[in-house]
């Protein structure tokens, strides 16, 4: 049953622009698939699923293998989402317009992954924790560069 729901969200993400849990929980139920928030919850996480960009200015849910792979193509489509990049102690927050943080969290974490400890991205804020001060400062100049 789980792998037949993942594999319908699957679907209704290449399909749809999903915007939300809820929209997705609604498709789902569509399909006969009664899920729960928390459920939903899981499978996106499972799945690997990553909100992008979308032209209206919000963010929709997309498979990993469909972001574009090249780091300059990624870049290009997250670029104008970053307002600021700042550090503090080893610490970088990236701060973004509301509903990117995940997109821009995507495309960092994909081409800088090796260079920080972990990462966790809210609504409009990324936070990324490096090993170090001098680490989190690299960081920051790198990505200043990226987005600016």
């Amino acid at each position: 049953m789980k792998y037949k729901r993942q594999g319908q969200i699957l679907k209704i993400i290449h399909e749809q622009n999903i915007k939300t849990h809820e929209q997705l929980i609604g498709e789902l139920n569509k399909y006969g698939f009664k899920v729960t928030q928390a459920t939903v919850s899981r499978d996106i996480k499972e799945l690997g699923l990553i909100k992008i960009p979308f032209t209206d200015g919000g963010s929709v849910y997309a498979a990993p293998n469909d972001i574009p792979e090249e780091l300059d193509k990624r870049i290009n489509v997250i670029t104008d989402t970053v307002r600021s990049v700042e550090y503090a102690m080893n610490n970088v927050v990236i701060k973004t317009y509301p509903g990117m943080a995940s997109a821009v969290a995507a495309s960092v974490d994909a081409s800088m992954r090796g260079d920080f400890v972990g990462s966790i991205a809210g609504d409009d804020t990324l936070l990324i924790i490096a090993s170090d001060e001098e680490k989190a400062e690299a960081i920051t100049e790198k990505l200043r560069k990226l987005f600016h």
